[in-house]
């Protein structure tokens, strides 16, 4: 999705994904609301999800025809955890 989201922005500095690891690939920032410390971190993150010891806790799965639904509730504060769109 990044490259077509490159294609249609028309700019790949207009870009930032905060979950697609391919980012660099395609010349696009990557955001996880860190600062410059998501560098310094993303091994460490890595090493706990393949050793199956990082834990993300999940309030609520929204469809993404429930997108504007899930932001509505982000918005209000009304969450626990974290929010996950489904296809």
């Amino acid at each position: 999705m990044l490259a077509d989201s490159v294609v249609l922005s028309g700019d790949r500095a207009r870009v930032i994904t905060i979950a697609d690891m391919s980012a660099a690939q395609h010349g696009v920032r990557i955001s996880a609301g860190m600062g410059d410390r998501v560098g310094e971190s993303l091994p460490q993150l890595v090493q706990l999800a393949a050793a199956g010891r990082l834990t993300v806790p999940v309030w609520r799965a929204f469809l993404l025809a429930e997108a504007a639904q899930a932001h509505t509730d982000l918005e209000a504060h009304r969450k626990h955890g974290k929010v996950v769109l489904l296809p």
